[in-house]
């Protein structure tokens, strides 16, 4: 054997005659590892329980091993093992004879590009002058490799190492354990027997013979992949070769895919990607079934584009001859610039006939002069492609469909919009109605100081061409040029009083005009104008302050404002001529005076540190207008005896103890008639992952005291288990019908490698009843392995 260095053999003299630090002279104990250290060796993945005679014992996983917590966790990252144990700290022998700890550093030939490689052990021999073995438990680091095992040989010439019993390899974030090892350090690649590991971005394998034949490259003998960890995985893939690229794909011949132990689905040939990159490639099927369009085989093929653009490309192959197909494409060229476009096309047996949904969405920043750029569109072939085809819960009932495409500028009190629009709404069964604006051009100028005096001046103008159609009915178009300036003097002069009167006028051009009759344009242009004006006074205000805490509050403020408002419009000249499209055309003379009382309550948080403000938590409003033209009463009976110009007293209550949590009630009460005839509650609160919100809603018939209206809306989400077990609720309930107008259900569980999801929804019309199931299963790294779903459809007679 070589001889030790000098310096190291007098070192190893003194420790055997000197007591470490903080022991007492005359004992000795090996040196404890730090918590890290035990975490790394005693990690179950890197190493297996021992009988007494010291045989690997085969030992079933806790159930806490196999369920790790819901959320995909970062890779781990193991702390590193000193390589080189300094000279002041080498073990002294915990057992008569174990020998002591040596440090060593090793020199490559040049011929090899020369270096060296560190490490320590108990033992370390030359066999011959360029040839080492390190033994009792040796540690070897070179550059980013480190090599452990039970025995090391290193070739200094070639540089390959030679490892055997307890061997492993790190290198960055990767780990290889394994009995045998023979690896080669120049081009890292290397032979493992009887091995586990572990690359980026969580994926686990074994194997009777795993071979490294690239930097992130691995060949597998009878090996095992799999994204869960554990020494029995919850799924996994068995195969005899598996092909392994951490920046790739896997690719598996003859894959048997095992849930725990049991053998569960045979797949010929499988490839699915193994790297958080996007890859190209075909999707796990789903298979369904519905009793109105038969069994259901689901293929996809994801297709990449270029750093910033993908494709999914979608077939449905239905067992009642429909055929669907379709296509997402999704682009992000720059930050400022990204949208999504889906089109879906299904042949409908049933109606003979092709039906299809197209839908745009595009938003761009990257436009000169800070403008910004939306385009959202949607198209479908016919209303009822929702209720037969839509998984969207929110849109199986539409019938509105809005399109638009504008641009927008704001420039300090100046800004602009250019639109393009259309609006269709489905009247009744195969009649639709659609408005257009082609295009609508916008000027606003926020209130704006004149002259350096009190007075503010603001204006609204709009240029607009319409294009107005219904089924059976011929279409119309014609233009419009709308200017609306106002006004503004401030007069208040008192905190504690606010006030201010504004007036302005309209005018407003139409290039056609109605007949006396209003069914028919007559080709004539028109100019309607009319004054407007109003004043408001809030105040004189009273208000009082509470040094209370309460809850996270430490100091609160009452408000009481009563509030009046006077609102003008004058008669519009030649407005039975005007055709109606919006708001602007639909104008009536009017005089109001408005008054209401205004309680607010606001709050500050006792803790002064937080950052926060005072904040309105709490306001209470009574209001009640009362119209001063004898002609326009705001309440009226059906047949025109009774009448009140007062309007009905409006209420409305807000509540808004926290930021995640509000609830408003508001109600309005007849006066002519003594009933309250419309209220409404909405609210909702959010705690931790958990929310619940409520919407309900009635109206009534004061007159002849019948409900015409009555419905609820309940939403719910709550972690029933904190990042394993979520459920998710939604339903809508008629009150007059007594049945449940629409309801879903979502039960998900969440897992270190796999998520499940449960599904059931129902929506009851007149005419029929849906029902579908579905359940989905989604495996870690892979996407959706499984997505059954079935259903049924009742007709309602």
């Amino acid at each position: 054997m070589k001889s030790i260095h000098l310096t190291t053999a007098v070192w190893l003299l003194l420790a055997l005659t000197v007591p470490l630090r903080g022991q007492e002279s005359g004992e000795s104990a090996a040196p404890q590892p730090s918590p890290e250290e035990e975490e790394l060796f005693s990690s179950e993945f890197l190493s297996e329980p021992e009988d007494e005679a010291g045989a690997p014992v085969e030992q079933e996983p806790s159930a806490e091993e196999l369920d790790r917590p819901a959320e995909p966790t970062e890779p781990e990252v193991r702390p590193e093992v000193p390589s080189q144990v300094p000279k002041d700290e080498l073990d002294l022998p915990g057992l008569p004879g174990a020998g002591r700890r040596i440090t060593f550093e090793v020199p490559f030939s040049g011929a090899t590009g020369g270096g060296s490689a560190r490490g320590s052990a108990r033992d370390l021999e030359y066999l011959r002058d360029d040839y080492v073995v390190a033994t009792g438990g040796a540690e070897m680091t070179h550059g980013d490799l480190k090599f452990q095992g039970d025995r090391v040989e290193v070739d200094l010439t070639t540089k390959i190492v030679t490892a055997r019993g307890n061997v492993i390899l790190d290198q960055g974030p990767k780990r290889i354990t394994s009995e045998t090892l023979v690896f080669d350090m120049d081009s890292e690649t290397g032979k493992f027997g009887e091995a586990k590991a572990y690359v980026d971005p969580d994926i686990y394998f074994t194997g009777a013979e795993i071979e490294k034949i690239g930097d992130d490259v691995y060949v597998l003998r009878d090996g095992v992949v799999t994204s869960c960890s554990g020494d029995v995985p919850v799924w996994s893939f068995k195969a005899g070769n598996i092909r392994i690229n951490a920046d790739g794909y896997t690719r598996i011949k003859s894959a048997t895919m095992r849930v725990k132990k049991l053998p569960m689905l045979y797949l010929p040939y499988m490839v699915y990607p193994s790297s958080q990159e996007r890859k190209s490639g075909f999707l796990f099927p789903n298979v369904g079934y519905s009793d109105r369009r038969g069994y259901l085989l689901g293929l996809a093929y994801y297709q990449t584009l270029g750093d910033s653009y993908d494709a999914t490309l979608l077939a449905d192959i239905y067992g009642e001859d429909f055929l669907g197909v379709g296509a997402q494409v999704r682009y992000q060229p720059t930050n400022g610039t990204g949208g999504t476009f889906e089109g879906y096309a299904i042949d409908d047996p049933v109606v003979d006939d092709t039906r299809w949904k197209a839908t745009l969405s595009h938003t761009t920043t990257d436009l000169p002069k800070g403008l910004r750029g939306v385009v959202r569109i949607i198209q479908i072939s016919d209303f009822d492609f929702f209720r037969d085809f839509e998984r969207n819960f929110n849109q199986i009932s539409q019938r509105r469909l809005n399109s638009a495409a504008y641009l927008t500028g704001n420039w300090g009190s100046h800004s602009f919009n250019f639109v393009l629009d259309e609006l269709e709404t489905l009247i009744r069964a195969n009649v639709t109605q659609t408005q257009r604006q082609l295009p609508e051009v916008e000027y606003f100028l926020r209130p704006t100081k004149l002259f350096g005096l009190p007075v503010y001046l603001d204006l609204a103008s709009s240029a607009h061409y319409f294009q107005a159609e219904r089924t059976n009915v011929p279409k119309v178009t014609y233009g419009r040029v709308d200017l609306a300036p106002r006004v503004t003097v401030p007069l208040s002069y008192w905190p504690w009083l606010s006030a201010k009167v504004s007036a302005g006028g309209r005018a407003t051009y139409y290039e056609d005009s109605l007949n006396e009759a209003r069914n028919a344009l007559t080709g004539e242009a028109l100019t309607r104008t009319y004054p407007f004006g109003d004043l408001s006074i809030i105040g004189p205000s009273f208000s009082r302050i509470f040094d209370k805490e309460i809850g996270p509050f430490g100091k609160f403020k009452h408000i009481i404002e009563p509030r009046i408002s006077y609102e003008f419009v004058g008669e519009p000249s030649d407005q039975n001529l005007v055709p109606i499209f919006d708001s602007i055309d639909n104008v009536r003379k009017q005089s109001i005076v408005t008054y209401a009382l205004v309680n607010r309550l606001l709050a500050k948080p006792a803790d002064e540190q937080s950052g926060l403000g005072a904040r309105e938590i709490m306001s209470f409003e009574l209001s009640q207008s009362i119209s001063l033209n004898d002609d326009q009463p705001f309440q009226l009976s059906s047949d025109a005896t009774q009448k009140s110009q007062h309007s009905r007293i409006g209420m409305r209550f807000r509540f808004t103890p926290a930021l995640r949590t509000n609830f408003e009630a508001r109600a309005t009460y007849s006066t002519l008639f003594g009933e309250i005839d419309t209220g409404s509650i909405s609210g909702s609160t959010a705690f931790k992952r958990h929310s619940l919100g409520l919407t309900w809603f009635t109206r009534k018939n004061a007159e002849l005291d019948r409900t015409t209206s009555h419905q609820a809306r309940v939403f719910t989400q709550f972690e029933i288990v904190p990042n394993r077990l979520r459920f998710g609720s939604q339903v809508n309930y008629d009150f007059v019908t007594r049945e449940l107008q629409a309801h879903r259900h979502q039960l998900q569980y969440f897992s270190q490698c796999y998520s499940l999801l449960f599904e059931f929804r129902q929506l009851t019309t007149q005419s029929f009843e849906d029902r579908e199931v579905r359940l989905a299963i989604s495996l870690k790294n892979i996407g959706t392995f499984l997505d059954l779903n079935g259903g049924d459809r009742e007709q309602n007679f």
